[in-house]
């Protein structure tokens, strides 16, 4: 067995998977890694082990997810936050073939969010995960399953993370609670990570 470099998400992450048969760079794959089941791009082969997941096949277009429909569910979480009074800009949402739906975007205060993505979750049928974009990108090793994502009160430790506590898992350790960062911070945060993806030759498909 060996190992590839895969791109994945709509942050253009990139994880080493396990393959049982050779890809060619570009090709499309279902992987299951860090976030659940889903679709990713073949970088190049890896030397070393496999640390994120495996590559389980050769991607058909059946496996394409509809902008349209994420588009919608992204429209209503936006709503419903709004309702709320949650200070939460949800700005980007993908669904993955593992029944999951990812909303992104930024928390500019304290808050429990909790409530909103199970009731989300219950009324789409999904697992509803937040990825808080103004936090630290994915980790390259997939998080221990019985520890959610390692931050205080998380998950079992008393629901402080919202993803964790829908039952989505982390693929960052981002959640809706803690500081957000300022305007200025984030500048210089998505300034650098898109010197970094542009270096790497990655690009990033827009929701439409």
């Amino acid at each position: 067995m060996s190992a590839i470099l895969v791109q994945y998400g709509r942050g253009g992450f990139v994880g080493r998977f396990a393959a049982r048969e050779p890809f060619d760079r570009g090709a499309r794959v279902v992987i299951r890694g860090p976030r659940g089941v889903e679709v990713g791009t073949v970088l190049c082969a890896a030397d070393g082990a496999a640390r994120d997941g495996d590559a389980l096949r050769a991607a058909t277009d059946d496996d394409a997810t509809s902008p349209e429909r994420e588009a919608e569910l992204l429209r209503e979480a936006s709503a419903d936050a709004e309702a709320r009074g949650l200070p939460l800009a949800l700005v980007d949402g993908e669904l993955t073939l593992g029944g999951a739906l990812i909303l992104h975007g930024l928390a500019w205060a304290a808050c429990d969010a909790d409530p909103l993505f199970a009731d989300l979750s219950a009324r789409f049928g999904l697992s509803v995960r937040f990825f808080d974009l103004g936090r630290a990108p994915a980790p390259q090793d997939a998080p221990e399953p019985a520890s959610g994502c390692g931050k205080p009160g998380c998950g079992t430790e008393g629901g402080g993370c919202s993803s964790c506590g829908t039952g989505g898992g982390c693929s960052s350790g981002s959640c809706s609670r803690g500081a957000a960062k300022s305007a200025d911070e984030l500048t210089a945060y998505f300034a650098d990570l898109r010197g970094k993806m542009e270096a790497a030759g990655l690009t990033r498909t827009p929701l439409h």
